[in-house]
């Protein structure tokens, strides 16, 4: 499921800028493909943000695991009485 999501942000930020690139191309009267930067731009930072996620998932891995563990616990459908 999570690789889905990716690949699902990927393709709507891709499209995003295509038609934000269309709008800047229509609105100014400009007579250059403004989608090539801009989507060079939107690339950019996606690779770049995924590499930063990797880092931080990496050094914090633990701790990440805990707190989802926390989180769980808290909405378990089966808790235990104490």
């Amino acid at each position: 499921m999570p690789m889905l999501l990716v690949i699902f942000v990927g393709v709507l930020s891709g499209a995003i800028s295509a038609l934000i690139a269309l709008k800047i191309t229509n609105q100014f009267g400009l007579h250059f493909d403004v989608q090539f930067l801009l989507s060079a731009l939107v690339s950019a930072i996606t690779v770049g943000g995924k590499a930063l996620g990797k880092t931080v998932a990496n050094n914090n891995s633990t701790k990440i695991v805990h707190a989802v563990g926390i989180i769980f616990h808290k909405f378990s459908r089966n808790k235990e009485k104490k």
